[in-house]
């Protein structure tokens, strides 16, 4: 896609091979030059952002429509991408679902944050519905950026400054943009934070659920607390069918009545658990749509909980700040979650 004349310009690419250079999928630059070139420019000290864009759960389209839709995505992802960057910088694919760019025309925070927030909301790029043979399915990703020399003195630094970025963005939900900032992300352990293993939160909820000393309601308390903090969500709450409620944290004032536990009870009908993606629209739903308005809450995940074969209770994952894509572990946690109450209140 990227011709001769576009790579030309920069010094980096004067006597490369131009089939060389280019990722035969998408067309854009392939991963040893789209990093060979940052690490040119961090050597020359060119000031540049660099971000990694990493479409979330792509892995579902593949599983779902086959690699050849999956393909197909990529290479659309990667032309409308290379596109709208144009002429202000480069884009190449990093591997897999991943794609860097490095821009130049701004590296400050307010520059950077005004340019991808622009990008994300155009429609243009991500956030937007793809159509590959005939197959349609909505596509949102999840970018980290960076900026040399502002955040990073050299290109390793500049590169895990971008990553925990990304790390950061992943576990606030997806379909967001982070923009480093040192105070808030230098200590971020990309890759390495154990309490966020299944394994680790599965013992650990186990141990709360265990302690006899606790009333059950304070041991759902605390199984809610951590939870909340562990996945780091707005917030979650037990919501019983007689229409009390048990909140976690500091309490999401969840006002539950007749209105929400019918939503909860037609969204978990058919299945015990409800998880909204990137595809589910709210306003597609009238209940829904005012549901989430007056709460102040953008997505949530619910799920129904049985005792001998009656609903009991739901419990419910909150999101206030961005649409969160929900995950596998995430959905994991929460049926396990309702086989401890379960068996708590049984």
């Amino acid at each position: 896609m990227y011709t001769e004349e576009d790579l030309k310009k920069y010094d980096y690419f004067k006597d490369i091979d131009i089939n060389y250079a280019l990722d035969s999928l998408t067309g854009v630059l392939s991963r040893p030059n789209i990093l060979g070139f940052a690490r040119h420019l961090v050597e020359n000290n060119v000031e540049f952002m660099m971000g990694i864009l990493d479409i979330d759960n792509f892995k579902l389209v593949n599983d779902n429509y086959g690699h050849k839709v999956g393909d197909g995505c990529l290479q659309q992802l990667g032309s409308s991408f290379a596109k709208y960057v144009g002429d202000d910088g480069l884009v190449g694919r990093f591997g897999g679902d991943e794609f860097i760019v490095i821009y130049f025309k701004g590296t400050e925070y307010d520059d950077v944050h005004d340019y991808i927030e622009k990008m994300f909301n155009s429609g243009e790029i991500v956030r937007k519905k793809f159509k590959v043979d005939k197959v349609s399915f909505y596509v949102t990703a999840t970018i980290g950026c960076a900026s040399f020399p502002k955040d990073a003195k050299n290109y390793d630094e500049l590169f895990l400054t971008v990553d925990k970025a990304l790390y950061r963005g992943k576990t606030k939900g997806r379909n967001c943009f982070i923009v480093y900032v040192e105070a808030k992300h230098k200590n971020v352990e990309v890759h390495m934070r154990e309490q966020s293993s299944l394994v680790n939160m599965f013992t650990r909820i186990s141990e709360i659920a265990s302690n006899n000393k606790n009333s059950i309601e304070c041991r759902v308390r605390n199984i809610l607390d951590y939870i909340t903090v562990a996945l780091q969500i707005s917030e979650s709450a037990l919501l019983f069918a007689d229409k009390s409620t048990i909140v976690s944290g500091d309490g999401y004032n969840c006002d539950i009545d007749e209105n929400c536990l019918s939503i909860f009870e037609n969204l978990t009908k058919n299945d015990s658990l409800f998880i909204p993606n990137g595809i589910f629209d709210f306003t597609k739903n009238e209940k829904i749509s005012k549901f989430v308005a007056e709460k102040k809450i953008i997505t949530f995940m619910a799920s129904r909980i049985s005792i001998n074969k009656k609903t009991f209770a739901y419990l419910v994952l909150f999101e206030d700040k961005i649409t969160r894509i929900w995950q596998e572990k995430e959905a994991a946690l929460c049926l396990y979650l309702n086989k401890i109450v379960e068996l708590l209140y049984k």
